[in-house]
């Protein structure tokens, strides 16, 4: 559309700037252009048009009254020549040349498409109920079920096969962070708790030479300590099982790397998921307790003055009852798992041990600190720890040890070089008789049960010759000696629940009498339809 717009005559355009007079004629050009579309000429409408820039695209030509004229008169603004159409708005008939349009222009002629002529439709659904009965349309999707299981497991044996159990890169579904936390917590763990790693350690602290040192089976637990560590030590422990599950709780979860101790990572995640939540409940944390006052007992009574009280005998076998009762408990619970002995039961042992070095670090963190504390007595606390719990619990230290870390070659190596120096040690405690002894070992607490003696006369269950012979047995190979720990408890209360617990852990049903009805029958004349507890 052409707009035409006059110039008032003696107008002084020198006091103005060129922007103010584009401003002055885009402000009429607009007002021109709404009009003749018959829109009103508001400030909105202007700004809308402003935004297309429609000068920047037209002609502008001057318009002079005559040829004399020194200033022009009008301004025509005409759009470009491609949008003016056939013929000029000025009335001129001449046509335009559409040849040369496209050529300036780079406008071609539209291309007539035709849509493709598509098919109508030639499969049809198939109506269920006309092509199968009842019957057979009920059963469907059951089998559909059924396919969908079998496919399932397909994938899975095939995700196995691209991922064999026997891989060489341990925690694999790990990221990059985990994985190598998880490698220096397992190389801390090795070092204090799991066999043949702990046994070998540094001369001193830092040093690169080792030296080869057993767990003892027997002796006394105790610590002599002087000065500041005695008075330090003369405290009691006073951790309450709360603050033992939190921070068991968050080691367990964060810092335990299962997935390294086990192939069972990449196969089953959710059944180490599950003994994640099993290793911090409440009778773990309390049996952690029993356990760190046992030892505290053990190894720091006799650093308390004359004076202070101590705890009696009676209490400490008290505890140990206690301890062997929530110990079967547990074990009960683990033994018929997937998991089970194989792993279950070395890292409940683990995280026992781990909670005890954690009571006495809390207490005592500058004896016992990892980074405060001093480095002998850490590690000698760190023996006791692992001396009690294998007299206690596994004398053969098979819950010591993960198979996965024993499929290398220096692990083999230690072991032949410990008994080489067990055998040494003692003749009892050769290779073969520690072979006989593990093919008749009884447990510390079917031994604590039967063998506690009454009178100086010896056990109300080892009247009988043949377990006599079976506990004579049980001994060889270096077992820890009965009252390595505590002295078998005499009273009737505490022996009672030793032999429940041994029932419990066999699953025998408690038919046989009682410790008490057996020492009468001890004591007085046999009678009719009797019979000693082997």
């Amino acid at each position: 559309m052409e707009v035409v717009i006059q110039l008032k005559e003696g107008a002084n355009l020198a006091a103005h700037s060129q922007d103010d007079i584009l401003r002055a004629v885009q402000d009429e050009y607009f007002n021109r252009y709404l009009f003749q579309l018959g829109v009103a000429p508001t400030a909105a409408n202007k700004a809308q048009m402003m935004k297309f820039k429609p000068l920047d695209d037209c002609e502008v030509h001057g318009v002079w009254a005559d040829d004399t004229s020194g200033f022009a008169s009008a301004l025509r603004i005409a759009p470009p020549l491609r949008h003016r159409g056939v013929g000029a708005d000025d009335g001129d008939s001449r046509a335009l040349d559409k040849g040369i349009i496209s050529h300036l222009y780079g406008e071609a002629d539209d291309i007539p498409v035709q849509p493709p002529n598509v098919p109508g439709r030639t499969i049809f659904p198939v109506d269920m109920e006309k092509m199968f009965p009842d019957e057979e349309r009920i059963k469907a999707p059951e089998l559909l079920a059924e396919v969908r299981r079998l496919t399932a497991e397909a994938l899975e044996r095939q995700k196995r096969r691209a991922n064999p159990a026997g891989s060489n890169v341990p925690g694999a579904n790990l990221d990059s962070d985990q994985r190598l936390r998880f490698r220096q917590e397992l190389e801390m763990l090795k070092s204090k708790y799991i066999l043949p790693f702990a046994c070998e350690r540094p001369l001193q602290e830092g040093s690169k030479r080792t030296q080869l040192v057993p767990w003892e089976p027997e002796g006394p637990l105790d610590m002599q300590l002087q000065g500041d560590a005695a008075e330090q030590v003369a405290e009691p422990l006073a951790v309450e099982i709360e603050q033992i599950q939190v921070q068991i709780k968050a080691w367990v979860q964060n810092q335990l790397p299962l997935e390294l101790l086990s192939f069972r990572g990449r196969q089953e995640p959710q059944q180490l998921l599950y003994l994640r939540e099993t290793l911090w409940e409440h009778e773990v944390c309390q049996l952690i307790g029993l356990l760190a006052h046992l030892l505290y007992w053990l190894a720091f009574g006799c650093c308390r003055q004359a004076e202070l009280p101590r705890l009696s005998q009676h209490a400490l076998q008290g505890l140990v009852a206690a301890s062997h009762e929530i110990w079967v408990r547990l074990e009960r619970k683990h033994k018929n798992t997937k998991l089970g002995i194989s792993l279950a039961m070395p890292c409940l042992l683990l995280t026992l041990k781990y909670g005890i070095e954690v009571c006495f670090e809390s207490q005592y963190p500058s004896l016992f600190g990892e980074k405060t504390g001093e480095w002998c007595m850490r590690q000698a606390l760190i023996e006791r720890i692992n001396s009690l719990l294998m007299r206690l619990f596994d004398p053969d230290c098979t819950l010591a040890r993960f198979g996965r870390l024993d499929a290398t070659d220096n692990p083999f190596n230690l072991y032949k070089k410990l008994d080489l120096l067990a055998s040494a040690s003692s003749p009892n405690r050769t290779r073969l008789k520690q072979l006989q002894g593990r093919a008749n070992r009884a447990t510390p607490l079917v031994r604590a049960a039967l063998q506690a003696g009454q009178e100086g006369r010896g056990g109300i269950g080892t009247e009988h010759p043949k377990t006599r012979n079976l506990l004579g047995n049980s001994e060889l190979g270096g077992c820890a000696p009965l009252g390595s720990v505590v002295t078998p408890p005499t009273d009737d209360r505490y022996r009672d629940k030793l032999l429940k617990a041994a029932h419990t852990r066999v699953g025998v049903p408690e038919k046989l009498p009682v410790l008490r009805e057996a020492a009468a029958f001890r004591r007085g004349p046999p009678s009719c339809g009797s019979q000693s507890a082997r």
